[in-house]
């Protein structure tokens, strides 16, 4: 969505590392904290003209909020609970769009079963930025890890992969009604998965299913296969590479146990390998799909 600058977003996150708790921030390589009682925490941050568009209505965006939060929360194999919101909102949000976006914040807290404990509002000349914190329970489950991946595990997905990518073209050519651009503007993270015996690792489609298996593999020391062909596409019709690295979709990858079953609704895109260089994932399919997937890549931040 934006040009890249000479700094990623992941070298941005190395250098906080010292600054981290190194009991809790899990490396910062995770989707959420673990809090010392075994919950997680999570934050994550929308600003406009990066994250959306302007276009969408503040119900809309209520729910994107705390959608991609929950997603996040659900990747760790945890139970959203409660959130605090910090709202930085320009002049154009008057009393109209505040009562359009808390109805749409009520909607979304009953629809994920999440209470808001509070947070800050203020004023800025700047664009409109919205950003939550999640808290998450375990619940006697066992915490999911990016960094669980074995060699010899299976690469899943759940849902289909490129919902969110397709949407945003949607959304930008003025096609706001599609199902793709719903899905852009109210995402609905996987809270069905949580539970699923036999997760190693796991991650949020959120950068584009490429990059997020690649975060898997690195934190995981190891490597994967991906096969481009298996992957689950929302339009198998439409461009597979803009699909397999676009992001947005709020689905989960995930490694599983040879001997587990494959989840309902789930597919089996690749396999679990021995490292090679720096945590890789090895596409396999057409030529020109691989080669069109290589000449892009997943979000960065920066």
């Amino acid at each position: 969505m934006t040009a890249r600058a000479a700094v990623s977003e992941f070298d941005f996150i190395h250098d906080l590392k010292s600054l981290s708790d190194p009991n809790h921030a899990l490396n910062l390589e995770d989707d959420a904290a673990a809090l010392p009682a075994g919950d997680v925490i999570c934050t994550d941050t929308l600003v406009e003209s990066v994250h959306f568009l302007g276009r969408e209505t503040p119900q809309d965006l209520a729910h994107k909020l705390l959608a991609v939060n929950v997603s996040d929360v659900v990747a760790m194999n945890a139970r959203p609970t409660h959130a605090l919101l910090n709202l930085t909102l320009p002049s154009y949000c008057d009393p109209t769009w505040r009562a359009g976006f808390i109805e749409g914040l009520g909607q979304a807290c009953e629809l994920f079963s999440v209470q808001v404990l509070g947070g800050d509002t203020t004023r800025s000349p700047g664009p409109l930025v919205l950003s939550a914190t999640l808290l998450g329970m375990l619940e006697e489950r066992q915490m999911w890890r990016r960094a669980g991946a074995r060699v010899g595990d299976l690469v899943c997905v759940g849902g289909t992969i490129g919902r969110g990518a397709l949407g945003l073209d949607d959304m930008m050519t003025g096609t706001t009604n599609s199902a793709a651009a719903l899905h852009f503007k109210r995402p609905m993270p996987r809270l069905d998965l949580l539970g699923c015996d036999g997760v190693s690792g796991c991650a949020d489609v959120s950068d584009g299913l490429v990059a997020d298996l690649a975060h898997i593999c690195r934190a995981s020391g190891v490597s994967s296969t991906l096969d481009l062909s298996r992957i689950p596409y929302a339009d198998p019709s439409a461009d597979w590479a803009l699909q397999a690295t676009g992001g947005d979709d709020y689905e989960l990858v995930f490694t599983l146990s040879p001997t587990a079953s494959l989840p309902a609704g789930c597919t089996v895109v690749g396999e679990i390998v021995p490292i090679q260089g720096d945590g890789t994932v090895a596409l396999q399919g057409p030529a020109d799909m691989i080669e069109a997937t290589l000449a892009q890549s997943g979000y960065e931040h920066f």
